[in-house]
């Protein structure tokens, strides 16, 4: 695998967490204009999971959070409370997050299995 295509997938997995956006999109028109992929690996690249791992980045740095305030009592008893924030839930955002790191891994492991086949 030649130097060109080794940056083309660093930059459609990990170009829009440095870069947002315009990283992920260098690396799109990079693999859009080699010759070392087939239409299909193109678009396996492309369309699997665009912005590669910069959603997951997103939903970890900027996911709502809950805060939550309760009341204690002369007896030391909690009650009331109040919260705010919407957070996601732990039933929703692991399998979230897990999809959104697995889907850029496999696609990148595919694209350079595809480049070094095809030299």
């Amino acid at each position: 695998m030649r130097r060109y295509e080794a940056i083309t997938v660093f930059l459609l997995l990990v170009g829009g967490v440095l870069l947002p956006v315009a990283g992920w999109l260098i690396g799109a028109a990079m693999l859009v204009g080699s010759s070392r992929w087939s239409a299909r690996d193109k678009l396996a690249g492309l369309l699997v999971w665009p912005g590669g791992l910069a959603a997951a980045t997103a939903l970890v740095v900027f996911a709502p959070t809950r805060e939550c305030v309760y009341v204690d009592d002369a007896s030391g008893h909690r009650h009331g409370g109040h919260c705010t924030g919407t957070a996601l839930s732990g039933w929703l955002g692991v399998p979230l997050l897990t999809v959104m790191i697995i889907g850029p891994l496999v696609t990148a492991v595919y694209l350079v299995w595809r480049a070094r086949r095809a030299t």
